[in-house]
Parts: structure tokens; C-alpha cells; sequence
């Protein structure tokens, strides 16, 4: 069942998080915290897709001052315009009318016009109905060709499609929605030659990215490119507003996995006699990747928030740290599903020798500079 959706909440974003409009961003955070332990489809029983999407789409917008200001001032701008001025109509007395016979109506009664209409609206029922049984069983193609490159959600090492499903896809065209998991597939269909019938061109895998160009109300589907031969049809049950950016970390998300536990090694190469003592002093939980000279990662360490890890066997030379705070680790992507931040530290770490690095609570504490999400999942 939909949130349901207010004047000052018209999305429904607040509900599906639990708050008031007036809910502080900590109250925001929190809550998207709690339903996402909840919510999230690797948790037994109270698992659920669809509602983990939903509430993170509703955190995506709420979460970020500027998206949040414009939702709740074109909420309020809707509640305005909303409010007319009621009018009191006032009308005079009828008279009395004269008392009639009353006389029960016949067929009869019904107009010539009327009649006729009726005959030529059964005429085209009996010809639509013996179209449909007479029309050729449509076939299926086995997939969909895009003519626009491939997104590229996941790692290479993480990749594997035995535990995530087929790797989403990217349509033609400026994405402007995503394909949300169901339980059943997202077909694309097209109409014949005649535009009597729906042939099926193939299915999106979830998180796949298109371009919605119309909604055809009629039917409660919408009309996507596909690519450069012609459009399909979605059903719009499938499919939720959003770009490839959004579809990606929906996908993140969605394929989480078990969150690590605090010191968890995520990965590993080689081994020397180095040393390394990790510390997290920051409130939300954090991952320290060591890259060698080619930009490989030698280590890369969950901590979780204030957690600590000691290190030992790490082969020898000169690295590069990266980390990364945020929230919901995704193994799938190898990056935070939501909120994250990674920079890339100034100073290089002598293994052995350098035995300790601390991440901060304000990661620009630490000499370096920023870098994108995609930087940081690269392997």
C-alpha cells in the first residue's frame, strides 16, 4: 500500500520514513537507520525490496538539504493553491410541483438514436473479441539490444552474477527511471503492425536505467526508448523515478549482503613482515584501503564506528590509503550504499616502518583530497 500523501507531504516521503515535515535531519538519518535494519532484503522475515527501495528513495530527497527545501516548499506552494475561498450558494424555494401519475419506463421509451448507438457498439465488441482469438500467439525475443552502453554497478572482483542476478542495463536515450524488483518480471512490450496487440521484446533486469517519454493512462504503462529502431511500453508498476546515478545505488543497496563486522579483512593480497594499527574515531563506520604504486588494493579493512584493527603480515612497500565513511556497506559494489564520503590521503604509508593511521571524524582533518564513490569501489 503507497504512503499515504498530505498537503504537506504530497510524496508521501515523510510517512514512509516515520516523521513530520518538521523532522530534524538526525531524526531523518535515524530513522532511515532503523527501517533500513528492518526493511533491508537480506533480513529474515521483515525483508521486503520494494518498501527498502521506497524508503530510500524518501531518504535520498529528505537527506539532502537542497532536494529537502525544494520538496517541502513545493509542498507547501501545493497546500496553498489548494485552499479556496468556500461560497454559500443560496437558491430560492421550488414550488410545489403538481402531482403526476407516476409511470414505469419501458424499452420502449428508449430513442431511435439511441437504439443504433447500442446496435454499433455490440458490432465492434464481437470484432474485437473475435480479432484477439484469431490473432497469431506473439513470440518472444530473448533479450533487449540497447544501443547505450551497459551501467557498471559493480566492482570487477565483485561481480558475479550467481549472487546478484543479471547486471542491470542502460536503455537509450537520458534515463530519467529505473526498473525496482518485483515479483514478476519487467517486460517490454511493443505493439504490432497493426496496433491490435502487445508483442513481448524481452525483460529488464532490476535497476536497469531508461527514458519514460509518456505515460499512457489508458493502459498504466509507460512508453520507453529502447533504441534506435523504435520505443516499448513498461508497466509503470515497474519502474520508479530516478537517473542511472540513483539506479546504482539503489542497486547497492539492494545487493548489501551481511553487514561486516568491525575489523573484518574485505580483502587481501600478498605478505611481508608489515605491521598496521587501524582506528576509527568517527561515528559512522569506515573502510581503509591500502593501493600499491599501480593503484591496486593490497588491504582494504571495515571498521566499524570507534572500531579498531591490528594488522599484521602486510607485504612490504610504499601504499597509498583511501577511505571511506557512509552507512550500509554494499559487498556487491564495494562502496556505501548511502551517505557516503572517501578521500585519498596526502601521505604515504612505509611498510615496514609506519605502523598507525587514524580516520578522523571530520575527514578533511586529514591531508588529501576528496574522490568520487567510483574511485574508491575500484579494485
Amino acid at each position: 500500500m503507497p504512503p499515504p500523501r498530505t498537503r504537506l507531504d504530497p510524496e508521501g516521503y515523510y510517512d514512509r520514513l516515520g516523521l513530520e515535515p518538521a523532522a530534524a535531519r538526525a531524526a531523518i538519518v535515524a530513522a532511515y537507520r532503523a527501517k533500513a535494519r528492518v526493511l533491508h532484503p537480506d533480513v529474515p522475515v521483515t525483508g521486503n525490496a520494494a518498501a527498502f527501495v521506497a524508503v530510500k528513495q524518501a531518504y535520498d530527497v529528505l537527506s539532502k538539504p537542497e532536494q529537502r527545501d525544494a520538496y517541502d516548499r513545493k509542498a507547501r506552494v501545493a497546500a496553498l493553491d489548494a485552499i479556496e475561498p468556500e461560497v454559500m450558494v443560496v437558491r430560492p424555494a421550488a414550488r410545489p410541483a403538481a402531482a403526476t401519475p407516476m409511470r414505469h419506463p419501458r424499452f420502449s421509451d428508449l430513442p431511435v438514436m439511441v437504439w443504433a448507438g447500442l446496435g454499433v457498439f455490440l458490432c465492434v465488441c464481437v470484432y474485437e473479441a473475435a480479432s484477439h482469438l484469431l490473432a497469431p500467439s506473439p513470440v518472444a525475443m530473448a533479450d533487449i539490444r540497447p544501443n547505450a552502453a551497459s551501467v557498471e554497478p559493480l566492482s570487477p572482483s565483485a561481480h558475479q552474477a550467481v549472487l546478484y542476478g543479471p547486471a542491470p542495463v542502460r536503455l537509450a536515450g537520458n534515463p530519467n527511471y529505473y526498473v525496482i524488483p518485483a515479483g514478476s518480471p519487467a517486460v517490454v512490450w511493443r505493439q504490432d503492425t497493426e496496433g491490435k496487440a502487445l508483442v513481448p521484446l524481452g525483460q529488464l533486469p532490476p535497476f536497469s536505467a531508461v527514458q519514460a517519454v509518456r505515460l499512457i493512462r489508458q493502459t498504466g504503462m509507460l512508453e520507453v526508448l529502447v533504441n534506435e529502431k523504435g520505443n516499448g511500453l513498461i508497466s509503470a508498476d515497474h519502474l520508479t523515478p530516478g537517473n542511472v546515478a540513483a539506479a546504482r545505488s539503489a542497486y547497492c543497496g539492494y545487493n548489501a549482503g551481511p553487514a561486516p563486522f568491525d575489523g573484518e579483512l574485505l580483502e587481501r593480497r600478498g605478505s611481508g613482515d608489515g605491521t598496521l594499527v587501524l582506528e576509527n574515531r568517527a561515528v559512522q563506520p569506515a573502510v581503509v584501503k591500502l593501493r600499491d604504486a599501480t593503484g591496486a588494493v593490497v588491504v582494504s579493512v571495515f571498521l566499524g564506528p570507534n572500531g579498531h584493527a591490528d594488522l599484521d603480515g602486510l607485504p612490504e612497500g610504499i601504499y597509498r590509503p583511501d577511505f571511506a565513511i557512509g552507512e550500509l556497506w554494499s559487498r556487491a559494489c564495494n562502496v556505501f550504499a548511502a551517505g557516503m564520503r572517501a578521500r585519498r590521503v596526502k601521505a604515504e604509508l612505509r611498510m615496514p616502518g609506519d605502523s598507525h593511521l587514524v580516520v578522523t571524524p571530520d575527514p578533511e582533518m586529514i591531508a588529501g583530497a576528496d574522490i568520487s564513490d567510483q574511485a574508491f569501489g575500484q579494485n
